[in-house]
């Protein structure tokens, strides 16, 4: 792209937690000039109005979505929307020309009987589907290049799956992992619902969706596509009230492994990878918080037979507003690190 010329921006359910975060990043990116704003308000008003803390630096409306006028406005749309909503607008956004990131599930998983079956409805753009990106940058960057439609992966997918794939594809552990994931409340988007009222989060931690998250799909999916390997996957989600993701991931060594050796397998294949960091001990939550970084950490059984590996990331950033913006930087040929941290 021509390097002088600002990428016009517009992101579509402007007013949730990711879309909150998508405009923080997106308002002081030096190659995007943010464009157009929506969301469910019965009337334009002032970004800054509705949340105070972008005041003077996001003042621009943000009004009823109208396709026609964003499709105008816009190089790049970022669908922050429910799921099962962005398949009623992506394509009519491709069809006029337009980049698309879609920040929620309509898109990662290519198999329509699987989507149906976690999300109890059927895929109603499947030509779509079938030429969407999955866009984990560290593993896609070619494919994201020339990407029109993008699927961001979700936030746990995202933790286990940079955990887990070097690992696997170097078939340097059993198929058969079980995770256990801990995420704030944030992931479930700005509903009100009871469970998420503060006084049942504070202090509180519960198993969510065991055997039946909608995450499960996406990375069972991905690893296969990836490593070549059909994956048993046991994952156990949890909700308390943290600021991102947390996941500890068991494995099965195939033969006798050492921790200096799961680290090279990483350096192996995070060399090139700016928001990837692994070390010898467990990863901690406060060292990515706020930032587009991941990072791992291992341990070994003193037999070498076992690992644990521990995996984290801010949810709304590296789990979905940060590497959104990582991808759009791939998809228009920037550096893949600007405007992010």
């Amino acid at each position: 792209m021509n390097k002088n010329k600002k990428i016009k921006a517009g992101v579509v359910g402007a007013t949730g937690f990711t879309g909150q975060m998508l405009v923080r990043i997106l308002s002081s990116h030096p190659s995007v000039e943010l464009v157009y704003l929506s969301s469910r308000t019965y009337r334009p008003v002032d970004y800054s109005e509705l949340h105070p803390q972008f005041k003077g630096i996001v003042d621009i409306p943000c009004e009823p979505f109208h396709l026609k006028k964003a499709s105008q406005k816009c190089d790049v749309v970022f669908l922050a929307l429910p799921h099962m909503v962005s398949m009623t607008v992506a394509g009519k956004f491709l069809n006029a020309g337009k980049k698309v990131i879609d920040l929620a599930a309509d898109y990662r998983v290519k198999d329509s009987s699987l989507y149906r079956k976690y999300f109890g409805k059927s895929h109603i753009d499947k030509k779509n589907l079938k030429v969407a990106v999955y866009g984990l940058p560290e593993f896609s960057r070619k494919q994201i290049a020339t990407a029109a439609l993008l699927a961001n992966p979700g936030c746990y997918p995202t933790s286990v799956l940079l955990a887990l794939i070097p690992l696997l594809k170097e078939k340097k552990i059993e198929p058969e992992v079980i995770v256990s994931s801990v995420s704030s409340i944030t992931g479930a988007g700005r509903k009100a619902k009871l469970e998420y009222h503060y006084s049942n989060i504070a202090g509180n931690i519960w198993a969510y969706k065991p055997f039946s998250h909608q995450h499960v799909p996406e990375m069972l999916e991905c690893l296969k596509l990836l490593t070549r390997q059909k994956v048993s996957l046991t994952f156990i989600p949890h909700v308390a009230p943290v600021d991102g993701i947390y996941s500890t991931i068991s494995v099965r060594c195939k033969r006798k492994m050492t921790v200096s050796g799961f680290l090279n397998i990483y350096k192996k294949y995070y060399v090139n990878a700016p928001f990837v960091r692994f070390k010898d001990v467990p990863a901690q939550l406060k060292n990515v918080t706020g930032t587009n970084f991941c990072e791992i950490g291992v341990n070994v059984s003193a037999d070498g037979a076992k690992g644990v590996v521990t995996s984290c990331i801010d949810n709304l950033i590296k789990g979905a507003a940060g590497s959104a913006v990582q991808n759009m930087n791939i998809m228009f040929g920037l550096d893949e690190t600007e405007g992010l941290i």
